[in-house]
């Protein structure tokens, strides 16, 4: 008989707005939103952190959905940065960038020479290097590299999803995967980036438990996100370190109910979940969410 498998429940908020890319025409529409339940919680087998409440179901992508940064110029900085890592990690040619979006990236690249192609059943674009549907075992590509950016975080169960992957890809391979980074996320205090839309959340320690050969690793965009760089034929199933188990701040949401202690910088996502979670620790009904007017 299998045993249940112990979670470690390290924080939780009921009924946040599933998306935090999503855009509204109404703010009736945008107060009507769907929600979900946060339920942060630590594996006590393979030490991987995930919101044990999160259903799938919930989460249907369409063309509302937006989460394009690349007008930032400093986000295009960071862009460059990690070019320059896949370039010397990976090289230029046959890649494949899994969860292309709306293609920045994957263009950013072509221009630079490299030989990529992108797969992404979402594309809105007309770029022939994309295709519309999932990089899966059978598309006909063997690449020698695969590019993950910010997808794992989204994806239910991420080992076999990469597991997935590495099937599709021949059983080899290097890979490039950034994703937030928890530790971050817990040294700062920042709430405001645990929401619905991510099932999961890393630190690098997570990745060197998943592959028996991280070839690099780090800290990007002011240490927000992690990458690694690992080959694909070394993947394992993570096994928790009770050394190195999550330590969470029981602070954490100290400085919700003091405003005047922080700053609201435009009117996106994070001064929605602000509203949010605030109203909600003051247990009311009140909800305030993102909406894009007419």
């Amino acid at each position: 008989m299998n045993q249940k498998v112990k979670m470690k429940l390290l924080y939780q908020q009921e009924k946040l707005p599933i998306f935090q890319n999503r855009m509204y025409d109404t703010e009736a529409e945008a107060k009507a939103c769907p929600t979900g339940d946060m339920q942060l919680v630590e594996n006590q087998k393979t030490g991987l952190i995930y919101n044990a409440a999160f259903r799938s179901e919930l989460m249907v992508y369409d063309e509302h959905y937006q989460n394009e940064q690349a007008l930032s110029p400093l986000f295009k900085e960071h862009l460059e940065s990690v070019s320059s890592i896949i370039d010397r990690c990976i090289g230029r040619d046959s890649l494949v960038e899994v969860g292309c979006g709306k293609g920045f990236f994957l263009e950013m690249l072509l221009t630079k020479g490299f030989d990529i192609t992108g797969f992404d059943p979402t594309y809105e674009g007309n770029n022939q290097k994309v295709m519309k549907h999932y990089f899966e075992a059978g598309v006909g590509i063997k690449a020698k590299g695969l590019v993950l950016r910010h997808v794992l975080e989204h994806i239910q169960d991420p080992f076999n999803f990469l597991v997935q992957l590495k099937e599709a890809n021949g059983g080899s391979g290097k890979i490039y995967i950034e994703v937030p980074c928890f530790d971050w996320i817990c040294e700062h205090k920042a709430w405001f980036d645990v929401f619905y839309e991510h099932v999961n959340y890393f630190r690098i320690s997570d990745f060197h438990r998943m592959f028996g050969n991280v070839i690099e690793s780090g800290r990007l965009f002011g240490n927000q996100y992690l990458y690694i760089v690992a080959e694909l034929s070394t993947l394992r199933k993570p096994k928790i370190n009770i050394k190195d188990s999550v330590v969470f701040p029981n602070d954490f949401t100290h400085n919700i109910d003091e405003p005047s202690q922080a700053a609201i910088w435009g009117g996106s996502v994070k001064r929605c979940h602000l509203c949010t979670t605030q109203i909600k620790n003051r247990s009311t009904n009140q909800y305030c969410h993102r909406y894009q007017p007419c």
